[in-house]
């Protein structure tokens, strides 16, 4: 067996090898969206209970609460519908407004620090900028 035909031979088996590890990769991607789809269907009885509650100033804290977790698992669902979507790969953009819209869940959250508050307002803006330039000039080019 020559030298070029031995590399052949391992290429195509490593190529063989990185199929059936992507398959793998989609499939446990696929289950783990499934199990996000189950958690966050399970978060909404919570938030129905907290309602309905009759203290309405724990409740509306605890509704907070439940609404930023909600989110979480509706942001890593649509995450990995993405990377499904796209064979594996999440697009910068999404990444960018993902970052975002966690810097606003964050604000919403925790904001009574001054100086906490203001450099996450930085980073939004920061981001917004980048999501900005990134349409003007850079994802035509892509």
């Amino acid at each position: 067996m020559t030298k070029d035909l031995f590399m052949k031979k391992f290429t195509q088996i490593m190529r063989h090898y990185a199929y059936f590890l992507q398959a793998l990769l989609v499939v446990a991607l696929g289950l783990l969206g499934l199990l996000l789809i189950a958690l966050l269907f399970r978060e909404l009885l919570p938030l129905f209970q907290a309602l309905f509650s009759t203290s309405i100033s724990k409740s509306n804290a605890q509704i907070m609460d439940e609404i930023i977790v909600f989110f979480l698992f509706f942001e890593f669902t649509a995450m990995i519908i993405s990377a499904l979507l796209h064979h594996g790969h999440t697009s910068l953009e999404f990444l960018l407004g993902l970052g975002a819209t966690a810097l606003v869940r964050g604000l919403i959250t925790n904001h009574s620090n001054i100086e906490e508050t203001i450099g996450i307002a930085v980073a939004i803006l920061i981001l917004i900028v980048s999501m900005a330039i990134f349409h003007k000039y850079i994802k035509d080019e892509m």
